[in-house]
């Protein structure tokens, strides 16, 4: 069960870089997704650098630890407060288009597999 569970957690730690990747090559998709513009080179490197950049170091983090528990709860818990803050804006924001309540669920989801011990 503790393989599995660490196997499950690196490919949580793999999808979360492969997204980086993603919004760094196609950030207008992203920002497509997410609902703000990158209509300028600056809204481009702002998309790629902080959202792209931070899902690639969050990502590959706990790779380059070979699978230590800390990164893994670290990540965790990132995306815990990631979806702790996107509910609240929700709420605030009256956001709750379904996007965000899809991106919420793997959020907790992801954040819950990292953070729950085996």
């Amino acid at each position: 069960m503790e393989i599995a569970f660490t196997i499950i957690r690196f490919i949580v730690a793999v999808l979360t870089a492969v997204t980086g990747v993603y919004i760094v090559l196609r950030p207008e998709s992203y920002a497509k997704l997410a609902e703000f513009s990158t209509g300028n080179s600056r809204g481009r490197t702002e998309v790629k650098t902080i959202m792209g950049g931070t899902f690639i170091g969050l990502g590959v983090a706990p790779i380059i630890l070979l699978g230590s528990t800390i990164a893994f709860i670290f990540l965790g818990i990132v995306y815990l407060f990631i979806a702790a803050t996107r509910i609240l804006s929700m709420f605030v924001d009256k956001s709750f288009a379904f996007t965000n309540l899809i991106i919420l669920l793997v959020e907790i989801a992801f954040g819950l597999i990292m953070v729950i011990p085996v």
